[in-house]
């Protein structure tokens, strides 16, 4: 992930920074130790695992198509059979690494967010589907799997983090499930001081699909910076509104936006007193804790802490704040 940062940023981001190692070695160094013995039993009854699942599938798979050579049982019904123990197993061994991740993401990330005054988090949490589908920035979506949330106030403003992965399902003629993951990133909702009439959205560029783009009620808006109109499309209830919003400095903000996040897909809502940001990033994301290599990690949790720090940018470079001058 690519961080832009003025002087002054770069500064405050720095002493941050040191601040937050300090933490590490202080506070969350301890923690980890003590999680150390938890994670190598978890390590060792998943080894255990694998060594039995080594024995008895190819035997169990063997006793199939004996039966079936002997017995002329149809040879779809034992490759269900197959198919049904291989999912098993694959659901058995996944037992340790989720008892692992479950326990260990909360202990330890409850402690990771203290260091940010006024921040909680929680695993798990769902993005209201509502204000989802009312925002038009999320892709249409048949399942839902939320992870780490966050939840706080920076520089007065609210802040709610959701990440989250959207898929897709889709069924063959043959009536075989496939999923097809249509967004895996975070959703950022944070306040903002104005309550808008309208209903803006910016949208990712698409093209020559654009002529094929509709929304209810909203029309085009139409702006005079090249290069954002290159990158974005703008659609809104109240047109005023949306330019009063998108001046040429909020515009040059959402493109150093862009460029926090390495050119990432970035699509925003301006609704009601929030902005809400649906950043694709088609990664995980706060992922400080490893199953199979120790968690005295000092690289991965400066590499959360950097994730979390740019939502902070987000406030700074929108610059949401403030009243006026957006």
């Amino acid at each position: 992930m690519t961080i832009i940062l003025s002087k002054e940023e770069q500064q405050q981001y720095d002493e941050l920074k040191q601040n937050f190692i300090n933490y590490y070695n202080t506070v969350l160094v301890p923690q980890l130790q003590q999680k150390e013995d938890f994670r190598l039993q978890c390590v060792k009854s998943f080894w255990r695992l694998v060594w039995i699942a080594v024995f008895v599938l190819p035997l169990l798979m063997f006793c199939g198509y004996w039966a079936q050579s002997h017995y002329q049982f149809d040879s779809e019904i034992i490759f269900n059979l197959g198919f049904g123990l291989c999912a098993i197993t694959a659901f058995v061994l996944r037992g340790p690494f989720a008892k692992y991740r479950k326990r260990i993401k909360d202990d330890i990330m409850s402690v990771f967010i203290k260091f940010f005054d006024g921040f909680s988090y929680q695993q798990g949490q769902r993005m209201d589907a509502q204000a989802m589908e009312n925002s038009l920035i999320f892709p249409n979506y048949d399942e839902y799997e939320a992870d780490d949330c966050f939840f706080g106030t920076y520089k007065n403003v609210g802040i709610s983090v959701y990440e989250q992965k959207l898929k897709e399902i889709h069924y063959n003629s043959k009536g075989q499930r496939n999923s097809v993951t249509v967004f895996q990133g975070i959703a950022v909702e944070m306040d903002m001081k104005k309550n808008f009439s309208g209903h803006t959205i910016v949208l990712k560029d698409k093209g020559l699909l654009n002529k094929f783009t509709r929304f209810d009620k909203m029309e085009r808006v139409t702006l005079e910076d090249v290069v954002f109109e290159k990158l974005f499309e703008v659609y809104s209830t109240n047109q005023i509104e949306a330019r009063y919003i998108l001046t040429t400095g909020f515009m040059e903000r959402i493109l150093r936006l862009k460029e926090l996040y390495a050119g990432k897909k970035i699509e925003i809502s301006f609704n009601n007193s929030k902005i809400l940001l649906a950043i694709d990033t088609g990664e995980d994301m706060f992922e400080a804790c490893s199953f199979f290599k120790t968690n005295l990690n000092q690289k991965r949790f400066e590499k959360v802490f950097e994730e979390f720090w740019t939502l902070f940018s987000i406030v700074n470079i929108l610059k949401l704040n403030q009243n006026i001058g957006m």
